[in-house]
């Protein structure tokens, strides 16, 4: 099936998406690097989980950084240099507090993947949930998961769990900005619903989110094998390096 017909009308020329090439750079390889940071973090989130959960929580730091910025003062996402700059401050901050306490690594991720179907379940049932509703509907997912993952005490499942699932959001929706389906200024809200809501428009095929359900579903699977070889610190709030 060619991407036209699971991606849209909008394909990639070589030139542009629609606008001009240096926006189609940076569409491009933004949804590059999502692509392929969401795949390692989906098969590979609980192997090389000591890196790639300061990667993750990175990622998530500087989205919702950018995102903040974009609220507070109506311009759009990573139009400007503050945007850039609080993003790139958020993702450092988050990345070290993952590292230098690894289960607040499971925490955030668990989190952002709570907030991120929550809010995509929400825009998949309505037509415009945007504004103060969408975002107390996120943040109750991300509290829900948050606080789940604080009191099951199981790290490693959560690990699991949560980085085949985000990691497969991030690999779909990296896919869909590649091909022009996804524009950066959507990723602000998230990449599930950011694929949801073009599913949703029509402008991509639901063979994308079910590609998402097994792409999650298979990395689950690849990491689940994975588990007896896996030893994590018996304590939770210490450094990564001290397993």
């Amino acid at each position: 099936m060619g991407v036209t017909g699971i991606a849209g009308d909008r394909v990639w020329t070589g030139r542009t998406f629609g606008g001009g090439y240096s926006d189609a750079m940076e569409t491009f390889l933004v949804g590059i690097v999502l692509a392929l940071i969401g795949l390692a973090i989906c098969f590979l989130g609980l192997r090389f989980w000591f890196i790639l959960l300061p990667v993750f929580s990175g990622v998530t730091g500087f989205f919702v950084g950018a995102r903040v910025m974009q609220d507070i003062f109506g311009t759009g996402f990573l139009s400007t240099a503050t945007s850039w700059i609080v993003g790139i401050v958020m993702a450092i901050v988050l990345a070290l507090l993952s590292y230098f306490i690894w289960y607040a690594g499971a925490i955030i991720m668990a989190g952002a993947v709570g907030a991120s179907l929550f809010s995509g379940v929400l825009h998949a049932l309505f037509t415009d949930p945007w504004g103060i509703v969408l975002f107390v509907v996120a943040l109750v997912g991300a509290i829900i998961f948050a606080v789940g993952a604080l009191m099951l005490n199981l790290p490693i499942y959560i690990i699991i769990v949560n980085s085949a699932l985000a990691g497969a959001a991030l690999a779909v929706a990296g896919l869909l900005t590649i091909f022009g389906t996804i524009e950066v200024e959507e990723l602000a809200n998230g990449a599930a619903l950011a694929v949801v809501n073009e599913t949703k428009l029509g402008n991509a095929s639901w063979l994308w989110v079910v590609a998402w359900i097994v792409i999650a579903a298979v990395g689950m699977y690849y990491q689940l094998r994975g588990v007896e070889e896996t030893r994590l610190p018996e304590e939770k709030w210490v450094p990564a390096k001290a397993a």
